[in-house]
């Protein structure tokens, strides 16, 4: 009989969890899987709460539907008796009636040939005792982890367990369990590692508003979490010294986390660093500089060849290092700070030095560039950066660069006035232009008295760079011009054909696009490309109208930089921004605002206000494309904020673009003053700094606002000045625009003579320059509602030269069997509130002044495709009157209905949609108009076409049909009988279809879109009894038992109440499933 006294009992009895223990539901989440496994193991390095979670699992509520068998080991159970008999005593304290037969067999031990009779009757006793779940949870493993015995005592007991014994094992280090791999591949093996252990931003900042009572900001947050990695004995430590002294600062408690005196540095000291063999300890130390490692890296810096071992060793045993993957691996953050800690300043110079020379060697500049300035190695630091400069100014790594030179001591910097010019660069591209001047007027006076014609060049250049990002196009043509002469005979052949294409986009600033262009293929010559293979700048493009070729050469250009970012910012050349414009002008609104979003973010991201005002200067544009109340307060709102930006970096110049767009949101909403003054301001901008080109735009958008408001002198007076601006600019997108309001200017006056005259010229540029965008949607430069130009193109198919030009727009829109329009579509919604829109105006409910006027139209929505006979409409509309008073309040509501639909329709003139036809009326069927109803049976349509052959295609098609079915048709007026019928097979339409998509969404497991799907269909039909079974399983799928029987209750009242029935067997048998 063991004696009581040699147990001991602290060990079988789990540990209480620290007072200050934060509940981790993830975590203890995780660990309840062990439930589903045969064996779960907890693997993770000193201090990162093993003990702690499992000792929170045992202690949590779910404690009540398990059993607990805890075991914390010690070294002294390497012995296979003590292990035994401590184990057995474990299940003894849970389980006070399991026979004491294990134990008997243990006495008899040296009586048995091994400990196999010991642990086969410990699982007999417990396939018998156990009925429920039970944990067995051993903590600390790896102490037992070399001795032979209780490893394959354990192995033997996992592997012949009852399945609700599930065993959890912790340990730092990896377990040599026989039998590992075999469950592993079987899926009995669970497990959990340090990096699921660590904790994640989400629980450090609950932590600390929760458990300590000390909130973090967001700065706060992420300095914690960069500093510490997740490690949670290092945040206890932070709590503590947070505690101390009256309460240190975070940032003060995290400092104290590092250094030999402190706590956190002590313990590993103690308990990592103190522990290994000597072999060990030195790699850690000559290692120590490096911020990443791999074999060939430390072979290398030691001069020995063991370093694979080395490394091996450290990422088994979890020693504070980090699998980086691709043979790379680095140390915890903190774990490299001590070591770094124990090194003498000169192995710290040492060992940093001959890092920076096998990096350099290697051909890693930027981390050879970290050693050297680590080692106090200046002037090889700056002789590096020097070089390597430009190279960083190209990739973006502007922040890094200037921190690096930074560092350098002033009487080095001086010796180097590339390193002056590249801080002229950062401040440039971080939009801060004086600054920028001032660094390379530095750089050019100290290259002047080295007499160092590149780095003049260079400088100068600089320079130049300043006035062309801000546009100041006289001072940036002078010094452009002398770095030219600079550079005229060097061999540098790229620095020279950079110059003229600078100069060349400054010649494009001032609208001298042929001297641009000249430029251009100077630079292309100088680069011995062929015309064939250089392409002109895409600012060049857009400015003389080649949107299609900018287009391709833009989106060719995005898709490349999303691959490989470019991480310097470029100010008004941004490839983004750039696109949106162009996107602008093509009237492509979604995709524009989209792309300016996210050129504004790209320059928020590079810390650019230059990038970002441009950005909301691209909204804005992209915003007025949609050509209503709420697109064009937007628009206001985004050229302000991108003014307000300009005005913070100094650069009036940005500001013309915002007064352009500004000029359109105000001027087309009919406030012609205030466009006028934006317009004023922007000229007088524009030809301070030498932009014909805005100014143009500026003019054109000044001549619409004019045309659209009927003061007809003004117009053609601000047109006929931007067409000879455009003209001389060269751009033929503005010379085309021109044309088109003049044309409507005409329409207007009915001036058909010019209209003739210019709408002969307009159509051969529309085909030429594949413009036919300006008439197929609202664009940039177009009216605000585009087809206000249907009409030109009806005239001009009937009365010009270039008819075919004209049929083929018609065709594009789908109206080419017009013989009349009213300048605007007719959009009608019956499903749900009856809404009508002339164009993006919508027709206000006072506009009908009659009801019966209203009930015409909507009596011949109902039964369009079909003439009415005026004694039919008469009969359900006025039934309660005799033959000709029905008739004569007939003919009353027809002409105040068709007066309201086209109020600047002519007396007497044909209806664009209404046809009659002797006695006959009905809606025209190549009228243009678009109703809402039509369109969801044509979707409804499409969507039964693929349901069975491509369901995710149709549930997509049946998607935008449901969206469009806002309520029943007509559902304002349920108590017509001539709408029932159609309001009836509208419904039925609406739900099947909608059934589908639901039934598809529930095979795609998208729950909460089901549950809106299922109550809309039950908001219009009660009885739909699927509706209800989806419901059902949606909520059973979310674990919301109590909601699912509560739907299969309101099926069943709704079934008896509706139709008599009691819910079908399905629905009952799922039913079953929660009951």
């Amino acid at each position: 009989m063991y004696r009581q006294n040699i147990i001991v009992r602290t060990k079988l009895v789990p540990s209480r969890p620290p007072q200050h223990t934060m509940p981790r539901p993830r975590i203890n989440q995780r660990l309840l899987e062990a439930q589903n496994h045969r064996l779960t193991i907890v693997q993770a390095g000193t201090g990162y709460g093993k003990s702690t979670a499992l000792a929170a699992l045992a202690a949590s509520k779910e404690k009540e539907s398990l059993h607990f068998v805890w075991y914390r080991l010690e070294a002294e159970d390497s012995d296979a008796q003590s292990f035994l008999l401590h184990l057995l005593h474990g299940f003894g304290i849970a389980f006070p009636n399991l026979s004491d037969a294990p134990l008997a067999a243990l006495e008899a031990w040296g009586q048995q040939p091994s400990w196999t009779a010991v642990i086969d009757s410990l699982i007999n006793e417990l396939a018998s005792e156990l009925t429920n779940s039970t944990f067995l949870v051993l903590d600390d493993v790896h102490l037992i982890n070399d001795s032979s015995e209780p490893i394959r005592i354990l192995d033997r007991l996992i592997g012949l367990a009852p399945d609700n014994l599930h065993i959890i094992l912790a340990s730092r280090y990896p377990l040599a369990l026989p039998s590992l791999v075999t469950w592993r591949v079987k899926g009995q093996l669970l497990e959990i590692n340090q990096k699921e252990l660590a904790f994640t931003p989400a629980e450090i900042d609950t932590l600390f508003r929760d458990t300590y009572g000390h909130a973090l900001s967001f700065e706060q947050a992420s300095m914690v979490i960069n500093r510490i990695e997740g490690w949670p004995i290092a945040l206890h430590l932070i709590w503590q010294q947070l505690q101390r002294d009256g309460g240190a600062s975070l940032a003060q408690a995290l400092s104290q986390l590092s250094g030999s005196a402190s706590d956190l540095f002590q313990f590993l000291a103690q308990e990592v660093l103190a522990q290994q063999p000597p072999d060990i300890q030195a790699f850690l130390g000559e290692t120590a500089v490096l911020r990443e490692m791999t074999t060939p890296l430390c072979n290398q810096l030691r001069r020995r060849q063991d370093s694979q071992q080395m490394l091996r060793y450290l990422l088994e045993k979890g020693l504070f290092v980090v699998n980086l993957g691709n043979g790379y691996v680095r140390y915890h953050h903190l774990f490299r700070e001590l070591l770094y800690s124990q090194l003498s300043p000169d192995q710290t110079a040492r060992l940093h030095q001959d890092a920076a020379t096998i990096y350099q060697q290697q051909g890693d500049e930027e981390e050879a560039i970290y050693h050297l300035m680590a080692a106090k190695a200046f002037d090889k630091a700056a002789v590096s950066l020097a070089t390597m400069g430009r190279r960083m100014v190209r990739l973006g790594r502007l922040d890094t660069l200037a921190s690096w030179i930074a560092n350098l001591p002033p009487e080095i910097l001086a010796h180097y006035p590339s390193l002056l010019t590249y801080l002229g660069d950062i401040a440039r591209l971080h939009s801060r232009f004086e600054e920028a001047l001032g660094w390379y007027q530095q750089a050019e006076q100290r290259s002047r008295s080295q007499g160092d014609r590149r780095s003049i060049g260079q400088a100068l250049r600089g320079q130049a760079r300043v006035y062309l990002d801000t546009v100041n196009a006289t001072k940036g043509e002078e010094l452009l011009q002398e770095a030219l002469r600079l550079a005229d005979g060097q061999e540098d052949r790229d620095s020279q054909a950079r110059l003229l294409e600078l100069l060349a986009e400054n010649m494009l600033n001032q609208g001298r696009t042929r001297d641009a262009e000249n430029y251009q293929n100077q630079a292309r010559k100088l680069r011995a490309q062929g015309p064939d293979q250089a392409e002109l700048p895409v600012r060049l493009l857009l400015r003389t109208g080649r949107l299609a070729e900018a287009r391709v050469m833009l989106e060719t250009q995005a898709k490349l930089e999303e691959q490989s970012p470019v991480l310097r910012p470029r100010a008004h050349r941004e490839t983004l921004l750039l696109l949106s414009l162009v996107l602008a002008y093509q009237g492509e609104a979604e995709p524009a605002l989209q792309t300016a979003v996210a050129g504004t973010k790209r320059g928020q991201e590079l810390n650019s206000l230059f990038i970002t005002a441009v950005g909301h200067f691209r909204q804005g544009h992209a915003w007025l494309l949609y050509k209503n109340e709420h697109g064009y307060e937007q628009a206001r709102r985004s050229f302000q904020q991108g003014i307000a930006l300009s005005e913070r970096l100094e650069v009036p110049r940005l500001k013309i673009e915002a007064f352009w767009g500004l000029c359109q949101a105000h001027g087309f909403v009919g406030d012609h003053k205030t466009a006028l003054n934006y317009a004023q301001e922007g000229i007088a901008l524009a030809r301070m700094h030498g932009d014909e080109w805005v100014e143009m735009n500026i003019r054109l958008a000044m001549g619409a606002t004019y045309t659209l408001l009927g003061h007809m002198q003004d117009a053609n007076e601000w047109l006929a000045q931007a067409a000879v601006g455009y003209h001389d600019c060269s751009d033929m997108l503005g010379e085309t625009a021109v044309r088109l309001w003049r044309c409507l200017l005409w329409h207007k006056t009915e001036d058909n003579t010019r209209l003739k005259r210019d709408m002969d010229e307009l159509l051969p540029l529309i085909n030429q320059n594949q413009y036919e965008f300006l008439f197929q949607r609202q664009t940039l430069l177009g009216p605000p509602d585009h087809r206000a130009l249907v009409p030109l193109l009806l005239f001009a198919r009937d009365h010009c030269q270039h008819t075919t030009i004209a049929d083929g727009i018609l065709m594009q829109l789908g109206l080419s069997q017009l013989e009349l329009h009213p300048g605007f579509q007719l959009r009608i919604q019956t499903l749900g509130p009856f809404r009508i829109w002339q164009g993006s105006e919508e027709l206000p409910s006072r506009a009908w002044r009659r009801k019966k006027a209203r009930q015409l139209l909507q009596l011949l929505l109902t039964f369009r495709g079909t003439l009415l006979h005026r004694d039919q409409i008469a009969e359900m509309l006025w039934p309660e009157l005799d033959p000709d008073g029905a008739v004569r309040d007939f003919k009353i509501a027809f002409s105040a209905m068709c007066s309201v639909l086209e109020p600047n329709r002519k007396r007497n003139a044909p209806s664009a949609f209404v046809v009659r036809d002797g006695s006959r009326y009905g809606l025209r069927e190549e009228a243009d108009l678009w109703l809402d109803a039509t369109e969801f049976e044509q979707l409804i349509e499409q969507g039964d076409q693929h349901y069975q052959k491509d369901e995710a295609r149709a549930a997509m098609v049946y998607e935008t049909a449901v969206s469009l079915y806002e309520g029943d048709y007509l559902q304002a007026y349920p108590y017509e009988t001539w709408s029932h019928e159609e309001r009836e097979r509208l419904r039925a339409r609406f739900l099947q279809a909608a059934d589908r998509l639901a039934q598809w969404l529930a095979r795609q497991q998208n729950w909460e879109t089901v549950i809106d799907l299922c109550q809309t269909i039950l908001q219009q039909d009660d009885c739909w009894e699927n509706a209800y079974r989806l419901l059902i399983q949606a909520y059973i799928q979310l674990g919301n038992r109590v909601q699912a029987l509560r739907t299969y209750q309101r099926c069943e009242t709704a079934l008896k109440a509706g139709l008599g029935v009691t819910p079908a067997p399905a629905t009952l048998q799922l039913y079953q499933t929660i009951r």
